[in-house]
């Protein structure tokens, strides 16, 4: 298992990883998540999770490029804080959505 989505599974229980899929991180729901010293030691921890997250997002829906994230590139604390985001919640998106399938 990819160790980013073991982190969100270990810290978050079903019912916050549904409210960040409905409601994103920048709703403040996940706790870990809000400040830019600890979204960048996440980043840090499992950039490659994370790049292999998005990557997986990315070719599974054809985009080349996520102008969310792009835009903040040159700003590193603001990327990292972006890439941590967005990958949190295509892990709560999943993991909502495989639940209620089952």
């Amino acid at each position: 298992m990819n160790a980013f989505k073991k982190y969100m599974l270990d810290t978050y229980e079903a019912e916050e990883l549904k409210e960040i899929s409905e409601h994103g991180c920048v709703s403040g729901v996940a706790g870990t998540l809000i400040y830019y010293s600890d979204t960048s030691r996440i980043y840090n921890e499992y950039a490659d999770d994370i790049h292999a997250i998005i990557g997986d997002y990315m070719e599974s829906t054809g985009q080349d490029t996520l102008p969310q994230i792009t835009a903040n590139i040159g700003d590193g604390v603001t990327f990292r804080n972006d890439m941590v985001w967005l990958a949190a919640e295509l892990i709560a998106w999943e993991v909502t959505n495989e639940s209620e399938a089952a």
